[in-house]
C-alpha cells in the first residue's frame, strides 16, 4: 500500500467497514481478458480470514469463468463526502475500502447454503436464523470466497 497514513489495521475497525459497505466487485479472468461483476454479500471472519458469501443463478458466464479459474481479486468500498481544497489538485474524497486477493468455493451443500445465505440476510436486514425453502435453496448458488491478504484504507477529514 502506497500511502500507509490510509491504512487501516485495527481489525474492528475493518469489521466495520465490511459492515457498512454494500457492494463487492469481484474481478476474475478468463484467456487473459479480465471480468468484473458487482454482487452483494454476507460476510465473517474465521481466525484472521475474510469469508465472503455471494448467492447467484446456476449459470452464467461468472460461474463458467470462474469454474475454470477460481482465483478473483476483490473490492469493497463505502463513498462519503467531498475534501475541499484550496486549489483543484487539493480535492480529495472521503471513503473506506477493503481489497483482497481470494478463492472462489461454489457451495452445494444444503446446511452450508444456508449458513451463506443467512450471513447474506444478516448483513442487509439483521434478521438470523432464517427459513429458506427448498426449491430456493435448489435453486440458487452459493459463492464463498475466502480472502486471507485483505488490506483496508481509509481516507477521512
Amino acid at each position: 500500500m502506497k500511502r500507509n497514513d490510509r491504512a487501516v489495521k485495527d481489525v474492528d475497525r475493518i469489521k466495520e467497514i465490511v459492515s457498512n459497505c454494500q457492494v463487492v466487485r469481484v474481478a476474475m479472468c478468463e484467456d487473459n481478458i479480465p471480468y468484473l461483476v458487482p454482487l452483494n454479500y454476507g460476510y465473517e471472519f474465521n481466525d484472521g480470514e475474510l469469508i465472503l458469501y455471494c448467492h447467484c443463478s446456476n449459470k452464467g458466464k461468472k460461474l463458467d469463468i470462474l469454474d475454470k479459474n477460481p482465483n478473483v481479486f476483490i473490492e469493497i468500498d463505502n463513498e462519503k463526502d467531498v475534501i475541499e481544497g484550496k486549489t483543484p489538485c487539493q480535492y480529495g474524497f472521503e471513503y473506506f475500502s477493503i481489497m483482497s486477493s481470494g478463492k472462489v468455493e461454489f457451495i452445494h451443500n444444503i446446511y452450508d447454503k444456508i449458513h451463506g445465505l443467512n450471513k447474506i440476510m444478516e448483513h442487509y436486514t439483521s434478521k438470523v436464523n432464517n427459513e429458506f425453502k427448498n426449491e430456493v435453496l435448489n435453486k440458487v448458488l452459493l459463492l464463498k470466497i475466502t480472502c486471507t491478504d485483505f488490506t483496508a484504507k481509509s481516507c477521512t477529514r
